[in-house]
C-alpha cells in the first residue's frame, strides 16, 4: 500500500510538470502568433497609426490642368495661393494673430480668436485660397502654417459659363467640362508632414517629410474664343432688344462634330460665382442646348422635305395649293399664313414655310417611313456629346402615332428635340454623313497624349442628288433671286423656324414662343451649322425670320470678317438692297399688303387685323427685292 502511494505521488508530479511545459509551450505560441500578426500581418497600419500620432500633416493640393481652345488660348488656368492654418499649442502671442488674420483675412475677430486659442485640436484651418502677399504676412506669428493651394481662373469671365461649368473651392468640378472631365483635370493632392511631440507641438531640428502632388491633365478643345465671343456679343444684343427670357446658340462644324461655340444667356462671371442662390446658380449653370427641349417648328421642315425627296415622292417643280388649312382625321390644321398661299411650287413652299404642303408629304412618307428616318437622324436619343444631363428629346411612340400626328410632326409640331439635335440633323443631312457632336480633342499630361479625339465619318442613306437639291433650296430660302444676297457675296444657306410653346398642363402658352434660325455655310456644301433660339420674345415680335434670322447674319458677318473668310462671289460684293422699307402704320392692312407687294416685298401678319399698328423693319430701311417685312395690326 506505500508501495503504490509513492508511485502515486511520482506519477502526479510528472503529470503536473508535463502540464506546466504545454501551457508554456502553448502561451508562447500564442505569443509567437501574435509578435507575427503585429508584426507582418498589422505592421504596415499599426506604422501609420503611429506616425499619426507623431506626425501632423497638411494638404498640398494638387494643380488643376488647364483648359484650352483648338487654338492654344487658354479658357480655364489655375494661381497658386494658399490655405492658412494654426496649431492653437504653438500659439505665443493668441490676441495679435486673431487681430491680424481679422485685419487682413476678413475673419471676425472672435472666430479668429477662438480657433488660435483651440488647443484641443492639433490644427485648425482658417481660411483657404488665400493670395500668397497676405499668406506669408501671417508667418511671423508662432502656430501659423500655411498649405500651398490653387485657384481657378477664367480669362474670359463669362464668356462660356455653362460649356465650362465651375469648381467648389477645394477645386472639385461641379458642372461643364471642369465636371465632366474632372478624373482628368484634378490630379492627385501631395502632403507636407513635421515630426510633433506627445502634447501635438512641433519638435525643434525635427523632421519634414513631403509628399509632391500630382498635377491634372491639360484638356485640348475644338471650341474657338473668336468665334465664341461673336456668338455671345450677339446674343446679348438679341436678349436685351427683344426682351427675351433667354437666348442660346451653338456653331458647329459640320465636317467634324466639333463644337466650335456655344452660349446660353443669362449667364454669370466664373470667377464670381453666385452661390448664395442655388437654384438661380442652377439654373443659368444649365446648358439649354443639351438640356432644354422646344418643338422646333418650320426648321423641322427640312427633315420632311428630306425624306420625301430621298423617296421620290416629290420633286422641285411639284405644284401644290395652300388655302390656309387642311383637315386631317376631322381635324383642322391651319397654315401659319391663313389666307394660303393658293398655288406655289416645292421650292416656294420650302422658301415660304406652307404648312399645309408639308402636311402632303409627311402622310405620303406614311408613319413607318418617316420614322425611318427619323431613326437615321438620331432623333429621339441623345447626341453622345461630352456634355452633362444631355436630353433626348421627346418623340411619340410610333405605334401610337395617328396621321393627325404624324401631320403636325412634318411641319415642326408634336414633337421635342435639343437645339444640339437639329443642328446635328442639319449637318448629316447637309453632308450626307453622321459625325458626333464633340467639345474634346485631346487630354495631353505634362510630356505626353492621354487622349487624342478620332471623330468617324458614316455615311448616311441620303442620296447626292437630295442632298445637291435640299442645300439649294436651303440657299434659295434665304437669299433673292438665286443671288448671294442674305451676306453679299457669301453663299449661306438656312431656315428659320416659330414655334408656340406650352404651359405645365400641356396646354398652348398664349403669346409665348420660341424663334430660331438655322443657317449653313457655304450652302453648297456646309463647313459650319450655326443655330440661335430666342425663347420668349416679348416686345411683339415673335417670328423667326424677324427675331433670330438678323442674329444668325450678323454672327456669320462677322466670323467672315474675322476669321478672313473670302467672298464666294465678288460680283455680289456692289449689290445693295434697293428698296426703301415705306411707312404704312394707320393704313389698312390690305393697302399696306398692296404696297409692299408692288415693291416686290412678302409680308407676314401677326393676325388678320384691319388697321396696321406697327411695322418691321422701320421706315428707311433698305431691303432687298423679296424679303420680308412684318406687320402688326389690330
Amino acid at each position: 500500500m506505500k508501495k503504490f502511494k509513492t508511485f502515486y505521488n511520482i506519477y502526479s508530479i510528472q503529470r503536473r510538470f508535463v502540464a506546466t511545459i504545454l501551457i508554456i509551450v502553448i502561451l508562447a505560441f500564442a505569443l509567437l502568433v501574435r509578435v507575427f500578426y503585429l508584426q507582418i500581418i498589422d505592421g504596415k497600419s499599426l506604422q501609420i497609426k503611429a506616425a499619426e500620432e507623431w506626425l501632423r500633416d497638411l494638404p498640398l493640393s494638387s494643380r488643376r490642368g488647364e483648359i484650352y481652345d483648338s487654338s492654344g488660348v487658354s479658357l480655364a488656368s489655375t494661381v497658386t495661393t494658399y490655405d492658412v492654418y494654426v496649431r492653437a499649442r504653438n500659439v505665443t502671442e493668441p490676441a495679435q494673430l486673431a487681430s491680424a488674420i481679422s485685419e487682413l483675412l476678413q475673419v471676425d475677430y472672435q472666430v479668429a480668436y477662438a480657433k488660435v486659442t483651440n488647443k484641443s485640436l492639433s490644427e485648425i484651418l482658417i481660411k483657404m485660397q488665400v493670395e500668397e502677399d497676405l499668406a506669408l504676412s501671417l508667418t511671423e506669428y508662432s502656430g501659423v502654417y500655411l498649405s500651398q493651394n490653387v485657384a481657378r481662373v477664367y480669362p474670359y469671365s463669362n464668356l462660356f459659363t455653362q460649356v465650362l461649368g465651375y469648381c467648389t473651392i477645394d477645386n472639385i468640378g461641379q458642372a461643364g467640362l471642369e465636371l465632366y472631365y474632372d478624373k482628368y483635370l484634378k490630379g492627385v493632392d501631395g502632403k507636407s508632414l513635421t515630426q510633433t511631440n506627445a502634447q501635438g507641438q512641433e519638435i525643434e531640428n525635427s523632421l519634414s517629410y513631403y509628399i509632391p502632388s500630382v498635377p491634372g491633365a491639360n484638356l485640348y478643345t475644338t471650341l474657338d474664343v473668336q468665334m465664341q465671343a461673336i456668338l455671345e456679343r450677339e446674343l446679348s444684343s438679341a436678349y436685351t432688344e427683344h426682351k427675351a427670357q433667354s437666348v442660346s446658340g451653338i456653331i458647329l462644324d459640320a465636317k467634324t462634330g466639333g463644337i466650335k461655340a456655344m452660349s446660353c444667356l443669362p449667364n454669370f462671371d466664373l470667377n464670381n460665382v453666385p452661390r448664395d442662390d442655388l437654384s438661380n446658380l442652377q439654373e443659368m449653370t444649365k446648358n439649354s442646348t443639351v438640356v432644354d427641349v422646344y418643338e422646333p417648328g418650320s426648321t423641322f421642315k427640312l427633315i420632311t422635305l428630306v425624306a420625301a425627296l430621298n423617296e421620290g415622292l416629290t420633286q422641285e417643280d411639284e405644284q401644290f395649293y395652300c388655302t390656309g388649312r387642311c383637315t386631317v382625321d376631322g381635324e383642322i390644321i391651319k397654315c401659319w399664313k391663313t389666307v394660303g398661299h393658293g398655288s406655289l411650287t416645292l421650292v416656294d413652299a420650302f422658301k415660304n414655310s406652307c404648312n399645309c404642303v408639308f402636311v402632303q408629304l409627311a402622310l405620303r412618307l406614311g408613319v413607318d417611313k418617316y420614322y425611318d428616318y427619323l431613326e437615321l437622324f438620331g432623333l429621339g436619343e441623345k447626341t453622345g456629346v461630352d456634355i452633362a444631363s444631355e436630353s433626348s428629346g421627346i418623340i411619340m411612340n410610333k405605334d401610337q402615332v395617328r396621321n393627325v400626328d404624324l401631320a403636325r410632326i412634318g411641319f415642326g409640331h408634336a414633337i421635342a428635340v435639343t437645339q444640339l439635335q437639329m443642328a446635328s440633323v442639319y449637318a448629316k443631312i447637309t453632308t450626307g454623313y453622321d459625325v458626333t457632336p464633340h467639345i474634346l480633342s485631346s487630354i495631353n499630361s505634362e510630356d505626353e497624349i492621354l487622349y487624342q479625339e478620332k471623330y468617324s465619318k458614316k455615311k448616311i442613306d441620303i442620296s447626292s442628288e437630295t442632298i445637291a437639291t435640299v442645300n439649294q433650296m436651303l440657299s434659295n430660302n434665304i437669299n433673292s433671286d438665286g443671288d448671294y444676297t442674305f451676306i453679299p457675296g457669301y453663299d449661306v444657306g438656312g431656315k428659320t423656324g416659330t414655334a408656340q410653346k406650352y404651359d405645365e398642363n400641356g396646354q398652348i402658352a398664349t403669346g409665348k414662343y420660341i424663334s430660331s434660325f438655322i443657317g449653313t455655310y457655304p450652302a453648297s456644301n456646309p463647313k459650319y451649322i450655326i443655330i440661335v433660339c430666342v425663347n420668349e420674345p416679348s416686345n411683339g415680335v415673335y417670328y423667326g425670320g424677324v427675331v433670330a434670322k438678323p442674329i444668325g447674319e450678323r454672327v456669320l458677318k462677322s466670323i467672315f470678317e474675322t476669321k478672313s473668310i473670302t467672298p464666294t462671289d465678288i460680283t455680289q460684293l456692289d449689290n445693295k438692297p434697293s428698296i426703301e422699307m415705306p411707312y404704312v402704320v394707320g393704313m389698312s392692312l390690305a393697302d399696306a399688303c398692296a404696297s409692299l407687294k408692288k415693291l416686290g416685298l412678302d409680308v407676314l401678319l401677326d393676325k388678320e387685323g384691319e388697321v396696321v399698328i406697327e411695322q418691321l423693319p422701320p421706315e428707311g430701311t433698305m431691303l432687298y427685292l423679296g424679303e420680308i417685312v412684318y406687320l402688326i395690326t389690330n
